[in-house]
């Protein structure tokens, strides 16, 4: 079911980017997040995440199918409980890109309500990147997230589950200030002793700032899994 899904999301994206008038980049998104259980209510999420590219389209250019490797991020964040339903947190991304390191400090606040039939989350984030020769780039993220068990309320182990996500960055720099708004779905499933899987597709959209936007469409598979 796994191979499938991800093929005919894949078959879907190169379809639409196809047909996109704009600028657009389509490949995959791999991601594994490892979480561990620290003392004092404390936890640490580390996330490894990949882009590969198979199909693009730059301004004035005609498409390209060939594979490309974009980049692979490292990051760590850790976090606390600061009340029933909500944590703290900062950490550190590491990114390795054109063969230059890009680094990333994190602050971030969420906040998780569950509502019975679904479970509703809300993430705010401020980070900073830093770039080789390039002034420091700040964004602010706003995530709002849906949760809903395929079968009864909650997500039980050995079931299934569908998952929204709904996200805005805004983008400054002193040579640049623009908005990025990203939508994914996926399809998950809650084995036992914590570990969790989604396989899902992603659209963003960005560079308001220019006379056209850019597109972005992503197969994504990711791996959760708690210590």
């Amino acid at each position: 079911m796994g191979k499938g899904f991800f093929v005919t999301f894949m078959l879907l994206f190169i379809t639409l980017a196809a047909v996109a008038q704009d600028r657009y980049v389509a490949g995959t998104l791999p991601q594994l997040n490892i979480n561990f259980s620290l003392p004092k209510k404390f936890r640490l999420n580390t996330k490894l995440e990949s882009r590969q590219l198979f199909a693009e389209r730059g301004p004035n250019e005609s498409t390209s199918n060939r594979f490309r490797y974009e980049r692979t991020d490292l990051a760590l964040v850790l976090t606390k409980k600061s009340s029933l339903n909500s944590t703290l947190g900062g950490g550190y991304l590491i990114r390795l890109e054109d063969n230059q390191l890009i680094h990333r400090l994190i602050q971030q606040a969420n906040l998780v309500n569950d509502l019975g039939l679904i479970t509703v989350a809300h993430r705010l984030v401020l980070d900073e990147t830093f770039r080789p020769d390039e002034p420091v780039e700040v964004r602010l993220r706003y995530r709002l997230s849906l949760e809903k068990a395929l079968n009864g309320q909650r997500v039980d182990p050995n079931e299934m589950y569908l998952r929204f996500n709904n996200e805005y960055l805004g983008i400054w720099a002193p040579n640049r200030t623009d908005l990025e708004i990203r939508a994914s779905f996926a399809v998950g499933y809650n084995a036992l002793n914590g570990n969790k899987i989604e396989l899902g597709a992603e659209y963003r959209v960005n560079e308001f700032d220019q006379s056209s936007q850019a597109h972005q469409y992503w197969a994504t598979v990711s791996w959760f899994i708690n210590i």
